[in-house]
């Protein structure tokens, strides 16, 4: 709040100063950016385009739950932000010049405060960019400070209380050049070639027309040229001259002659083209968006909008919610997983009517889903969205068009008929609503405990053989066979159990009349066991290896091999048991659907991430769902397939399956 009170005069109205230089114009030497933004309409046109179009596309909220389940979130304290960013500022008044720093500046500043007047409790508060004096801080990449002057005097402002975009420099990470540089040669041409036209109107003759007279006739007298003069002023140049428009007329040989002014051997036009070119390629816009020719048609033009927001607006807008996602979330305290987006298909998509029709004929057809539509719309989907509609002209199982001559398609002698079809099939949905069966192969704690108790136990037994060996100085210090025997039978004692016990209560919550046979799953439980015995002690192998050779001198912990047991049995048996219990209840859920499919029901799996810190390879397939029987993204089965994964996919992974039955 001291902040913010000691910032009360930043918004009061500033004054700016334009350098003029004799009667004519203004000495482009001396013009900062915002006076050439201000003169010159050619850059004017291009960044108040740019940046009023990027303002009209709304910055949404959402929620990522999957890649195809994303809702809307319109009451999160961003979302409100986005709505109202200040007191006394709309969404587009602040966007609007956010964008224009950008593009003239490459560089935009806004205060990021706590106010109790607003909705969301925080407000933004852009600062001009002029207003920027300098940094403060070690960092070369992020400041502690920036130093601001706006009228009432210079104030530091704590990175805490700001959000800094800023574009590219060569030299500098922290700095930016604006693109108006490479302009500089074009405008001060313009403005020299508009110095020069003031000049020439101010200066020159303002005629079009003279009359000549042939030297070889009578001389005129004073009189007979000023009765003259004034006769063809009275009649045809005056503003009162009864003949004015008509044709005057003439003697003693005398002639009319044109003076016309030629803007093509100037070339005028030529150079205000090239300098709204020049204008137009420094932001990467087609000329034509901006200054429509004569060849402009409405099929181009339509083509003009769309290349507008997918080529030239984009980067601007993924650079501005990019840097909002990065800081502005974490200052106000968003939940985890919200994020803002610019929803840039309103200006894509076409028309209401022509978006509506694309949409419902392509959940009418039997290849998308009502939630994968939502999901295009940023909808959160719906229960019982997953199914593919089938139009009654294409039974399921059926013939391609009810055209066909399979006696089992029912044919429909008019729309009536279909119509009363459709109501009976509804009739029956509604009066029979069924729901999907689940079940989630996610272990409990105490399944945890008991896997990383083994470890614990067998970690504790194995230092006491092997650290006596080492101290003896025994040269075959290691039984590779001994250790991954033991800890074989060791894990199997628990993990069979553990599998059993979620095998069974993935038959009840899944099949109505399903059976678990655990005596069959004996041989592959034992080889699961092998396998994380034999990854276990691997590691620990070379844990102590590394210790011998002083290359864990690093590391206090396990810098000896006391130390590699001792952060064995206080941080790898519980992540290890963990992982382990997990594998075993995803696969047991995977078991009782092999043993009770019938062939007749869709089973799904979805991979689940339940850790709040996975590896990016599995936070990326968080929420894919696939058929039971086939392989996800990374060829693995279920989280933990050791038969599928390397080693580092599969070492303290806690992700699970969910398990899920069509009814």
């Amino acid at each position: 709040m001291a902040l913010l009170a000691s910032l009360r005069n930043l918004f009061r109205p500033s004054y700016k100063y334009i350098y003029m230089s004799g009667d004519y114009g203004v000495n482009v030497v001396n013009m900062d950016i915002a006076a050439l933004y201000e003169s010159q309409p050619n850059l004017r046109s291009v960044v108040s385009f740019l940046a009023d179009n990027a303002a009209e596309v709304p910055l949404k909220v959402f929620n990522r739950r999957s890649d195809t389940d994303r809702p809307r979130v319109t009451d999160s304290a961003a979302a409100l932000l986005m709505k109202q960013p200040g007191p006394d500022l709309t969404a587009f008044e602040f966007k609007r010049r956010m964008y224009s720093d950008l593009l003239l500046y490459e560089r935009f500043m806004t205060l990021i405060l706590p106010d109790k007047t607003t909705e969301s409790g925080w407000a933004l508060w852009p600062i001009p960019a002029l207003w920027i004096r300098g940094y403060k801080g070690e960092n070369p990449y992020s400041p502690d400070y920036v130093i601001i002057a706006p009228p009432s005097g210079a104030i530091e402002v704590p990175a805490d209380k700001f959000i800094l975009f800023h574009g590219y420099d060569p030299e500098d990470p922290m700095r930016q050049v604006s693109r108006i540089k490479a302009l500089s040669e074009s405008l001060y041409e313009q403005i020299e070639s508009g110095k020069f036209r003031r000049q020439m109107w101010h200066r020159g003759g303002r005629f079009n027309a003279y009359v000549t007279r042939p030297k070889d006739v009578t001389p005129w007298s004073d009189e007979a040229f000023e009765r003259f003069k004034t006769t063809f002023k009275d009649s045809w140049a005056g503003d009162n001259s009864g003949e004015a428009g008509g044709m005057p007329i003439l003697e003693d040989g005398m002639e009319i002659k044109a003076i016309q002014f030629n803007a093509k051997e100037a070339e005028w036009s030529e150079s205000v083209k090239l300098s709204r070119e020049d204008c137009a390629a420094v932001f990467h816009v087609n000329p034509a968006m901006i200054w429509p020719g004569t060849g402009q048609t409405y099929a181009s033009a339509k083509d003009n909008a769309r290349a507008l927001y997918n080529d030239c607006l984009e980067p601007i807008l993924m650079q501005a919610t990019d840097r909002l996602n990065l800081v502005l979330l974490k200052r106000i305290g968003e939940p985890q997983g919200n994020y803002i987006a610019y929803d840039i298909t309103i200006k894509t998509e076409g028309t209401y009517e022509e978006k509506i029709q694309a949409l419902s004929s392509a959940v009418g057809a039997p290849f998308l889903s009502r939630n994968e539509a939502r999901a295009r719309l940023d909808l959160p989907a719906l229960e019982g969205g997953d199914d593919i509609i089938t139009p009654l002209n294409v039974l399921v199982g059926g013939l391609a068009s009810p055209q066909d001559t399979d006696p089992t398609v029912e044919r429909y002698n008019s729309l009536t008929q279909a119509i009363e079809h459709a109501r009976d099939i509804l009739a029956i949905k509604s009066a029979e609503p069924t729901k999907n069966r689940k079940t989630r192969g996610k272990p409990t704690d105490d399944e945890k405990k008991k896997i990383a108790k083994v470890y614990r136990d067998f970690f504790e037994r194995q230092a006491k053989s092997v650290l006596a060996k080492l101290g003896a100085e025994v040269e075959d210090w290691w039984d590779e066979d001994r250790w991954n025997n033991e800890l074989t039978d060791d894990l199997f004692k628990e993990a069979f159990d553990i599998s059993t016990a979620a095998g069974e209560e993935s038959v009840k919550n899944l099949f109505e009349d399903g059976k678990y046979d655990a005596k069959r799953t004996e041989n592959y439980i034992k080889a699961m066991c092998r396998k994380r015995a034999e990854m276990m002690n691997q590691v620990t192998h070379d844990e102590l290896e590394d210790a011998l050779d002083d290359k864990l001198s690093e590391d206090a912990e396990k810098s000896t091999p006391e130390g590699v047991f001792k952060n064995a049995e206080d941080n790898r048996a519980d992540s290890a048991g963990a992982a382990f219990a997990g594998a075993l209840v995803s696969w047991a859920a995977m078991e009782a659907c092999r043993q009770n499919d019938d062939g007749h029901a869709k089973i799904w799996k979805t991979w689940v991430v339940t850790s709040g810190n996975p590896r990016a390879s599995h936070a990326q397939m968080d929420g894919e769902r696939v058929p039971y029987d086939e392989p996800f993204s990374n060829g693995a089965m279920w989280p933990g397939d050791v038969d599928a994964l390397d080693v580092e996919e599969v070492a303290n992974c806690q992700c699970v399956v969910e398990i899920e039955v069509e009814a």
